[in-house]
């Protein structure tokens, strides 16, 4: 036994530390959902193999025999779904073999990182992660400053800026607008300038103004 004070690594890491392939997912999955690194794809990995080893467990046991109502094999797998059903990934006429169809990306769609860039408070998920990590978000006037936090099913209207933030869904939408064009200036066209291995041309002669004629000399009467 350990010393319990000391903090316990609470996922699992790949078995094999060279798979091209699963390497190649993860690093999709921290692009995707503006992930720090792949720490966080191994919690939730791990943390839905949990749900589904749970589900398969009281699926088994459930399926040996007849189990009386207040069996806490049915009271357990009511509290599954209700967990996941309270958390939006289960929907709500879910059963308990859904969970075996999960997979890790309903689950990263529910952390708060990737319900405030979806709902338009920020205009990338690195942005997203920034504004909560700074302070900018609030769920029901209460500032939450942790990018993997798990949204409930009823906190999804209440997102929105911190009471406090001078950021506003407004100012947001003026910074992503483009730019307007350049008027072109104004005053006469210049020559493009010769390329290479081309001589340029002298300019052309502009001819003399015509000189003015003598006055006629007076005639004698």
């Amino acid at each position: 036994m350990g010393y319990p004070g000391k903090a316990k690594k609470l996922y699992d890491t790949p078995h094999h530390p060279w798979q091209k392939a699963r390497i190649d997912e993860e690093t999709g999955i921290v692009k995707k959902y503006g992930l720090r690194n792949k720490k966080g794809v191994w919690k939730f990995a791990s943390e839905l193999r949990k749900y589904r080893g749970n589900a398969r467990k009281l699926l088994g046991v459930m399926a040996a025999g007849n189990l009386p109502e207040d069996s806490h094999y049915v009271r357990d797998a009511d509290a599954i779904v209700r967990k996941l059903q309270g958390l939006g990934v289960l929907k709500e006429d879910a059963k308990l073999e859904d969970i075996l169809a999960l997979k890790i990306d309903d689950l990263l769609e529910r952390r708060l990182q990737t319900m405030v860039y979806r709902k338009g408070y920020a205009g990338s998920m690195k942005q997203a992660r920034q504004f909560i990590v700074h302070g900018h978000i609030a769920i029901s006037g209460r500032k939450i400053t942790v990018p993997s936090y798990m949204v409930l099913r009823a906190e999804e209207e209440s997102i929105g800026y911190y009471v406090g933030s001078p950021i506003t869904k407004e100012k947001l939408m003026a910074k992503q607008l483009p730019a307007a064009p350049a008027p072109a200036a104004r005053g006469p066209a210049r020559a493009a300038p010769a390329q290479a291995g081309q001589t340029q041309s002298a300019p052309a002669a502009v001819p003399a103004p015509a000189a003015a004629e003598p006055a006629a000399a007076p005639k004698e009467e």
